[in-house]
């Protein structure tokens, strides 16, 4: 497992260190916004309660953040969404960047919105699991 805030870093300074124009702050807030959606949809591993000794007080979910632990399969689905919101917010800051004479290169920020809503549609169907029982 590897936590969220090495993720973001990773995906920043090994695999997209050239084409990256965000911030490391911004990267990782974009996957907690990614890792959150999923979460909508399935029980993330290490945000399981652990066992509580007074039945009355639930334990208390943790809350994303930069420390929240991914299994390799949890980032596997989540890292696709993930990259759509780094494409997104790089496209918007090249986009402002048109009134001061810049040259924007890539997909617009609507062709990335179109292929966000896609994937966020299927998402609930990728991280679905039911537990099989057999009589």
């Amino acid at each position: 497992m590897a936590t969220l805030a090495e993720l973001a870093d990773r995906f920043a300074t090994q695999e997209r260190p050239a084409g990256n124009l965000l911030d490391p702050d911004s990267v990782l807030a974009l996957a907690m916004a990614a890792t959150s959606f999923y979460a909508g949809y399935a029980v993330i591993t290490s945000r399981i309660p652990a066992p509580v000794v007074f039945p009355a007080l639930p334990a208390p979910v943790p809350l994303i953040s930069g420390s929240t632990d991914l299994s390799e399969s949890e980032w596997a689905l989540i890292r696709p969404l993930f990259m759509l919101y780094v494409e997104r917010e790089t496209a918007l800051q090249l986009e402002a960047s048109r009134s001061m004479g810049m040259e924007v290169y890539g997909r617009s920020t609507g062709e990335i919105a179109s292929d966000i809503t896609q994937m966020e549609a299927e998402l609930p169907r990728l991280a679905f699991c039911g537990v099989i029982i057999t009589i």
